[in-house]
């Protein structure tokens, strides 16, 4: 396996550059030819930092069930900023999907099979981009067309939706991350007929991400027809990545029955790729 890190072009925002790190597995000489599916990992960190544990661990993960895993380290809250944070992180989340494309034969990745998977403020990330991509002055910014800024599918760990959903807990800390009337706030709201098709997963007892932001967010989806897929496990706290040793900062973040959200994904992943008639390989492997 390779582990390469790039630095990305600037956001506009603080001096931190953003990054995306890929975990890229060869080919054996009987598969030369293969390309797999791609998952850009968007980590959650209240759009503070970007957490590791929602990062590597994730990633792989994603490449021991026959996928190549990428993760987005995107520009977070800088205290010498006045301005709000939003749009840096959506386009760093741009110019790294139009970079897996760019070197997806190097990479080993099928371009048409390349998705976002966001934690919490990073499946904020995740949703509001869905929404943008399609905003051409957005696009002028980054230099890249629809069809490379696009990604086929959008797996969504207990996401902050909607900045008034319950988190952040406060006014001024959500003032610093988006305007009050940016259409990025509200992430319900820019869902439509041309959404990526839609994994969502929470816990009924997160006490810092309310599990109605992924309720709203489902919502919207079936009202514009979305495919789209939601599981909501009846507890659990927040922030539980894989749910499973390797991902856990305490002991209750390992939760046995949470963990199937895994296996759920690369199952539905495998499905939306087969509905596609896009290729037939196996993911495992």
């Amino acid at each position: 396996m390779r582990v390469q890190k790039i630095e990305l072009p600037s956001a506009g925002y603080g001096p931190r550059a953003a990054t995306l790190t890929a975990y890229v597995q060869d080919n054996v000489e009987a598969q030369v030819s293969r390309r797999r599916p791609g998952v850009l990992i968007c980590p959650g960190g209240g759009y503070a930092f970007c957490s590791d544990l929602e990062a590597e661990p994730i990633a792989l993960a994603l490449v021991a069930r026959g996928l190549q895993a990428f993760v987005l380290d995107y520009t977070v809250l800088d205290d010498a900023e006045t301005g709000p944070l939003l749009p840096a992180p959506q386009l760093d989340l741009a110019r790294a999907l139009a970079l897996v494309r760019c070197r997806a034969d190097e990479w080993l990745v099928d371009g048409g099979r390349l998705g976002v998977l966001g934690c919490s403020a990073g499946a904020h990330l995740c949703a509001s981009y869905a929404g943008v991509m399609r905003d051409e002055a957005f696009l002028a910014r980054v230099g890249v067309s629809p069809s490379v800024a696009r990604p086929d599918w959008q797996v969504l760990c207990y996401p902050v939706i909607d900045l008034d959903a319950g988190w952040p807990p406060d006014s001024a800390y959500a003032a610093r991350i988006c305007d009050v009337g940016s259409p990025l706030r509200r992430a319900q709201d820019l869902v439509g007929p041309d959404t990526p098709r839609t994994f969502l997963w929470h816990t009924a007892t997160d006490e810092t991400v309310p599990v109605r932001n992924t309720y709203l967010y489902a919502e919207a989806l079936a009202s514009h027809g979305v495919d789209h897929e939601c599981h909501v496990f009846h507890e659990g706290r927040h922030g539980l990545s894989l749910a499973t040793e390797q991902s856990a900062r305490w002991c209750d973040c390992v939760n046995p029955h949470v963990a199937h959200w895994f296996d759920l994904v690369i199952e539905w992943i495998g499905r939306g790729d087969a509905h596609s008639h896009l290729d037939d390989a196996p993911l495992e492997g």
